[in-house]
């Protein structure tokens, strides 16, 4: 069976003071192979945050492309790790400063298998063929610093391999719309965005979703609010 994806994204500034940029980001990636969707959310106390998210995104892109699925999934984190700490490192000598978390989800088209990667606490839910398989966004631990590249600590990415046989829906939202949603209430919100986009042009799919972002979030907290939702469609 052969199947189409939709993608729909958004990312929306929070309120800061002037000069502060939005430092979240959304990369999609897709070829015949995969489809890679990465989002990362600088952390605002670091000055080259966005710079540091950009480069987990892209690291992340490069990283999957180079690994083979019957590979220890160790081998992934470790790529990623690498590769975001030497781009970081021949910009700065100061790691800290490009802080970031990250949560990316790669779809392996032929092999029908799903890997989800997670540092930090960038929201991901994933349902396959009708059944929720995963949902977490990984919270401050006791010492209320966040996980992320860049802290120094050798933290890991949480990485989970799934297969799929006809279909997946998933959503990956940075913590600025994540901290807002009650876990009871993804399931409503994964059919809620499937049944209404799905109605709308192609073209203003993003725009709506934006839309629904200012209107139902954006006055909740000040952080920046990113969202990605990619769901298959059977031709």
């Amino acid at each position: 069976m052969e199947f189409k994806t939709t993608v729909i994204q958004a990312s929306i500034q929070g309120d800061k003071e002037e000069g502060i940029p939005n430092q979240d980001y959304i990369e999609i990636f897709e070829n015949d192979e995969c489809l890679i969707a990465a989002v990362s959310d600088g952390l605002g106390s670091s000055k080259n945050s966005l710079e540091g998210a950009i480069i987990a995104c892209k690291s992340v892109i490069d990283e999957i492309q180079k690994i083979k699925l019957s590979s220890d999934l160790f081998i992934l984190d470790k790529g990623i790790k690498e590769k975001w700490a030497k781009e970081v490192e021949s910009k700065s000598n100061i790691t800290s400063d490009f802080r970031t978390t990250n949560s990316f989800i790669v779809v392996f088209k032929r092999d029908k298998k799903i890997i989800v990667g997670q540092l930090g606490d960038v929201l991901v839910s994933l349902r396959i063929d009708g059944l929720f398989r995963y949902v977490e966004s990984t919270s401050k631990d006791f010492s209320n610093e966040t996980e992320c590249l860049g802290s120094n600590r050798d933290e890991k990415f949480k990485l989970t391999l799934f297969e799929f046989g006809h279909s997946f829906d998933f959503l990956i939202a940075t913590d600025g719309i994540g901290d807002e949603l009650l876990t009871e209430k993804i399931e409503a919100l994964h059919d809620y965005f499937k049944n209404k986009f799905q109605n709308i042009e192609a073209s203003k799919r993003n725009d709506a979703l934006k839309k629904d972002i200012e209107e139902f979030v954006n006055e909740k907290n000040n952080d920046d609010k990113s969202l990605v939702f990619i769901w298959t469609n059977k031709i």
